[in-house]
């Protein structure tokens, strides 16, 4: 009930406001015409179907809406654009950023990642990241059961259909872009100066009973602010860009004949350095970082005659990577394990050992400091290819039947890496102590030249689809049919990990995967008010032993447009309304890199691994949604869908109901199909569109998904006697975070008095004694002891249970603003610092942390007392304490426009100029307890999300 509240109190602040202008080619927004021949089509896959017969959850945004987001990732432009996905931005780093996808959260516990789908090939790995909004016609999403039932086992996370442009009949059209833009991190860390260091570094030693590292002489060598003898260097500013640079270009042309329709493209991308290099004496190579990537595209479309066409896609990619040193991801990380009081970042000039690099102390066991890194360490070169090919041909057999046609096509997609390192060694030295430049030398490497011939690292990995499909399409009178057949062949090697068992990684090999789907769909309308559509599926996968390797997978949907009734028709007020409901079976595969499981398996030394299910059959998932699209006088379009999913044969791990083989580990047990699982929820969209004076329009929207999983049944084996939550996995959402609730009792949850250290020492049992300082755990079990039985849920899942966006859009004559809003709101995240790991990881959590001073004297709290080597009772477990709420607010994306006038246009023979200012991630609304913590990245060490300030000058020729 309180869900309920918190979601309808969310809605009733934010729907004024409302969302998707951008998102104007959706069903009920865009096509509201009265016949099925004039509707405008979308793409599924592996068919098209008119918006207006859409019976299914199905959303489709425009590359166009797409293209104001100046990010260098593809699915970075998708959060907010979609009702029904989840994305979770993972890692930032440009070129290199990567987002977690769920369309309608999550329905087992071995996970779904979304189907892709381009121009009806599948694209089994995630290497399609690299289009470029430019030469993409729409992006579609299918969200239900029916949908996607047609896809068999891929399509249990449902799909994403991306559909690139083409060329037309027509005057020839050129398109040229030009985009510079500025880049910054959104929260960029702030690391301790040397003389809050010192103090937060000693008064972890204290805490553990160990002598300050830091003397009182050497505090006021560092306080006298003689840094040539008591440096304070920020690692960080030196070697972190505060700006970083992105440019893009592009030129496509399209046009075409009734015989040729053509469309090509080709866009650059270059990424600039996000670290600064320093000059090194000697030194014949430039280590500086940056990326390098060019786009290309050809879609030809051909009648060879009135019956036969054809098609042509050509498409790829050409990444240059250069970064110095290890990986860029590496280097930042190592920003923050060097204290600001190591000299350097070399020895001095006119020292014994000039000019050599400084790295910390032995006794911080720290190696490979920034300087080094990306100076010193020679340079890396990466060259990744990806290609795509597809070609087919059509053949129309309306000497059989009128409407019938046959398509057989081959798709080919290639990925292939080559990295060349070309390295050099350097000597480290370490500072004698504080207040003299006497170093010595640190290990036994000694400085080389760039070693060359390089070391090289190639993979190489394909996917094969060879595809064929009978269509019949047809509109007699009142009656509409659309039917479809097909079968695909699929063939991918790739390189993975190879798994021993379930979890003990060998070796990275190439794999082959092979799969064989047929399916079909048939779909009738009446009137155009009543459709039906029944879909099937019946897919294979190696995975499974033979007999069991195939699953059918039904579909079925119906939709009634009410508003096509003589009784609504015409009325003014109900424009339109359509209702719907939908029933799909999709199957999943998908179980991490451990393949063949029906088989017993054994290394090349006889050990027994994981052993083998011969009965292991796909996970089914049933799936129902029922939703309805409402337009009201033609200036507001409402949609809903509300869905239920439940899969009752999920794999799991058979420790919890086998019996027990002797001599295996539990871990090895074969899997079962035994599990069950639910996850339901609902979407909401409502849109505003009105041109409210000549030559004003405004657009607002508001949108909302709200998902929610449950694991009924996982086997799963109790924990033991005492525990007070003996299973931590069935009854509980996927996601579900674990921890000790804090004893507040005494006020502030930390153990402040010795005599509240020795009860608290008296029932600690968790592998690390407590100390002052330490938080104070809740004994919830009841058995006088703190210890694993005393964990208990946190929170709720780190997967939010609640997005949402809103969308606000302006256009007045060749003026244009365009605003999208974005968060995400009912997840949870721990905050973990480990500053005992590295000498000195802190940041603002730190600087109240517990003293006995900081308690008697009644200051402010906020972290238990700093370890300095040592992990501490606090440390060592998550608890409500560093639990903290990751949802947030983010203005997702900008656009100002104007166009040029048509006068001005014409001095350079173009149709039209268009200049564009765009911003990205300009601002973060969150509950994070940290201001330099990102709710997306939930981590003070990550890259964090970057703000991208752009300006793109777009001729129309």
């Amino acid at each position: 009930m309180n869900k309920i509240k918190y979601l309808l109190t969310m809605m009733g602040c934010l729907c004024a406001g409302a969302a998707y202008a951008q998102q104007a080619d959706t069903e009920a927004a865009a096509v509201l015409q009265d016949s099925i021949g004039t509707a405008a089509k979308v793409d599924l896959g592996y068919l098209t179907q008119p918006a207006q017969a859409l019976t299914g959850a199905v959303e489709t945004v425009s590359g166009k809406a797409l293209e104001t987001s100046p990010v260098a990732e593809l699915s970075l432009t998708f959060p907010g654009r979609f009702s029904g996905m989840t994305s979770m931005e993972q890692n930032s780093e440009p070129g290199s950023a990567y987002t977690f996808k769920f369309i309608r959260g999550i329905s087992t516990v071995n996970g779904t990642t979304p189907l892709v789908i381009i121009d009806g090939m599948i694209t089994p790995t995630d290497y399609w990241d690299y289009l470029v909004p430019q030469e993409i016609e729409s992006v579609t999403i299918l969200k239900d059961g029916a949908s996607t039932a047609l896809y068999g086992m891929q399509g249990a996370g449902g799909a994403i259909i991306i559909t690139t442009k083409r060329g037309s009949e027509g005057k020839r059209k050129i398109d040229v872009y030009a985009g510079y833009a500025v880049q910054q991190m959104t929260k960029r860390p702030s690391l301790p100066r040397s003389n809050e260091y010192i103090a937060l570094r000693n008064q972890a030693a204290l805490n553990e009973g160990r002598t300050a590292p830091f003397t009182p002489s050497v505090v006021s060598g560092f306080a006298s602010g003689d840094t040539s003898l008591y440096p304070d260097n920020d690692w960080y500013n030196r070697y972190f860009r505060k700006l970083s640079l992105m440019q893009r270009a592009g030129v496509s042309i399209a046009g075409g004949s009734k015989s040729v329709q053509y469309y090509t493209s080709l866009n650059y991308m270059h990424q600039g350095s996000l670290y600064n290099t320093e000059g090194v004496e000697g030194r014949e190579y430039d280590p500086t970082p940056g990326t390098h990537s060019l786009n290309f595209r050809s879609n030809i479309d051909v009648s060879f005659s009135s019956r036969l066409t054809g098609f042509l896609r050509i498409s790829g990619n050409v990444d240059f990577e250069k970064y110095a040193g290890s990986m860029n991801s590496s280097i930042y990380y190592s920003l923050f394990s060097f204290p600001p009081t190591m000299y350097g970042p070399t020895t001095p000039a006119d020292s014994a050992f000039p000019n050599e690099v400084v790295t910390a102390s032995a006794s911080e066991a720290i190696y490979n400091p920034p300087y080094a890194e990306l100076n010193r360490s020679g340079y890396n070169e990466a060259l990744t290819t990806n290609i795509m090919s597809q070609a087919g041909l059509k053949l129309d057999m309306d000497f059989i039947a009128k409407g019938l046609s046959l398509t057989g096509s081959m798709a080919y997609q290639s990925r292939s890496s080559q990295t060349t390192t070309n390295y050099q060694t350097y000597a480290s030295y370490v500072q004698d102590s504080y207040g003299a430049l006497n170093f010595k030398q640190f290990g036994t490497v000694e400085n080389t030249p760039l070693i060359y011939p390089p070391l090289k690292d190639s993979e190489f990995e394909y996917n094969l689809n060879l595809y064929a499909n009978l269509d019949y399409e047809r509109t007699m009178d009142d009656h509409y049919v659309k039917a479809m057949a097909y079968g695909m062949y699929l063939q991918q090697e790739k390189p993975e990990a190879y798994y021993v068992g379930w979890t003990d990684v060998q070796a990275a090999i190439v794999l082959p995967y092979y799969r064989q789907n047929f399916g079909g769909s048939l779909l009738y309308g009446y009137k155009n008010r009543y459709f039906a559509k029944a879909d099937l599926g019946y897919t294979g996968s190696e995975q499974f032993a033979k007999g069991n390797r195939y699953v059918f997978t039904p579909g079925f949907s119906a939709a009634w447009i009410a508003s096509n009734e003589d009784f609504l028709k015409d009325n003014g007020i109900v424009t339109y309304l359509k209702l719907r409901a939908s029933y799909g079976v999709n199957a999943n595969d998908q179980f991490g890199l451990t393949r063949f499981m029906y088989l017993d398996f054994y290394d090349s030394a006889g050990n027994e691994g994981l052993k083998g299910n011969p009965d292991l059959k796909p996970e089914t998932i049933r799936k129902q949604n029922y939703g309805f699209d409402l337009g009201i006088a033609d200036m507001l379009t409402f949609h809903f869908d509300y869905y239920r999913h439940r899969t009752d044969n999920m794999l799991i791990g058979g420790a919890g109901i086998s019996p027990l083989f002797s001599g295996i580990s539990p871990d090895n047990y074969p899997k079962l199909n035994k599990g069950s699982m639910v996850n339901n929820g609902f979407e909401f969209s409502a849109i505003f569109r009105k041109e409210v004076a000549k030559d004003l329009n405004l657009t607002a929207g508001f949108g909302i998904g709200y998902n929610s999983n449950k694991v009924l049944e996982a086997y799963e084996s109790p924990l033991g006697e005492g525990y007070a939550y003996p299973y931590r996995t069935e009854g509980y959402s996927l996601g579900q975070l674990w921890g000790f609730k804090v004893d507040r009792s005494n006020g502030n949850g930390f153990i402040n008095t010795e005599a509240e250290l020795a009860a608290a020492r008296s029932k600690y049992n968790l592998g690390v004694q407590p100390r002052l300082g330490d938080l104070m755990f809740q004994d919830i079990s009841g058995d006088g002891k703190v210890d694993e039985k005393d964990a208990a849920p946190l929170g709720s899942s780190y997967i939010p249970e609640v997005t949402y966006n809103v969308n606000l859009g302006l256009n007045y004559k060749r003026f244009e603003v365009n605003l999208l809003f974005q968060g995400t709101a009912r997840s949870n995240g721990f905050l973990s610092m480990n500053e005992y790991l590295y000498p000195g990881r802190y940041s603002d959590v730190h600087k109240n942390a517990w003293t006995a001073d900081r308690y008697a004297n009644g200051e402010k709290i906020t972290y238990p007392s700093l370890s300095y080597s040592t992990a501490s009772a606090s440390d060592s477990h998550s608890s409500d304490f560093n639990l903290y709420d990751s949802s947030y607010l983010r203005l997702r994306n900008l656009e100002v426009a104007y166009t040029l006038p048509a006068s001005w246009a014409g001095f350079i023979s173009a149709e039209a100029i268009r200049v564009a200012f765009n911003a990205q991630n300009l601002l973060t609304f969150d509950h994070t307890p940290s201001k330099y913590l990102d709710p997306e990245i939930r981590s003070l060490t990550g890259m964090n999300p970057f703000r991208v300030y752009n300006i793109t000058l777009g001729v129309k020729f």
